[in-house]
């Protein structure tokens, strides 16, 4: 992807979460922008590119919320690296069922904070956190990814975001 659309992506990624997508809340569950797009971003352009804004991502989202510095942007590094070798190698943007390993890589995610909350703190409802939190992220998240991929589908959209690719001739 063209470099000033990461940083669009960056600059715009904190407000649209908190001001916009907040007032979206349903039951004070909020859609996560940052892992929709990092799952876009996996899709669009392959594991190496996907991991960098999966690490950049996740670093802002710590920033933004005060937790773990670095944390999230392990775990969203991970999550890009296997989006992009999912989305390189296996599947097909237009096929509707892509949004269910975008919710199998969000309840992994999921999973891996709540282990790593109980390991440091001890006494934390693990599968309530699970049931009660991540779950219903996921599936609104889901949703909104599932939106932003049919804004996506146009063709003058990906020819505004996507680098020009030099091809080599025989």
């Amino acid at each position: 992807m063209k470099p000033l659309v990461y940083i669009a992506m960056f600059v715009f990624l904190l407000p649209l979460q908190a001001g916009l997508l907040a007032l979206l809340s349903i039951g004070g569950i909020v859609p996560d922008l940052g892992l929709a797009l990092l799952f876009i971003i996996g899709l669009l352009t392959g594991p190496a590119e996907a991991t960098m804004a999966g690490i950049g991502i996740g670093l802002l989202q710590d920033i933004g919320s005060a937790s773990f510095l670095g944390f999230t942007g392990l775990t969203r590094g991970v999550v890009g690296l296997g989006v992009g070798l999912i989305g390189r190698h296996v599947l097909d943007r237009s096929s509707p069922f892509i949004i269910l390993f975008l919710a199998l890589f969000s309840i992994i995610e999921g999973a891996c904070i709540s282990l790593f909350f109980q390991i440091t703190y001890g006494d934390v409802p693990f599968f309530t956190l699970l049931f009660t939190r991540y779950l219903p992220r996921t599936l609104y998240t889901c949703a909104l990814c599932l939106v932003l991929l049919r804004f996506t589908d146009r063709s003058d959209f990906l020819r505004l975001i996507k680098r020009p690719v030099i091809g080599k001739e025989l």
